[in-house]
């Protein structure tokens, strides 16, 4: 059970970093859809859903880290947008 909390806290925080940075840097900030930004900012929110998920203490806190940080800076430009 350990492994797969790991596995998907690991999958959603990869995903929380790669697909904001794909987005913002592949495409104009004037042609985003507000679809794909809120997508942007949701994956941080389950990643630290899954990384309170994670039972061992010291990978709880970086995954919660990782993507609270994720979250701050891809809303700060998010917000930068609108």
């Amino acid at each position: 059970m350990r492994n797969k909390q790991i596995k998907n806290a690991t999958m959603f925080t990869l995903l929380s970093v790669l697909y904001p940075v794909y987005l913002f840097a592949t495409k104009e900030p004037n042609t985003i859809a507000t679809v794909s930004v809120v997508l942007a900012l949701f994956f941080p929110i389950v990643g630290v859903i899954y990384g309170l998920n994670v039972k061992e203490a010291r990978f709880k806190w970086t995954f919660v880290l990782v993507n609270f940080v994720v979250l701050l800076i891809f809303g700060i430009y998010a917000l930068n947008i609108f």
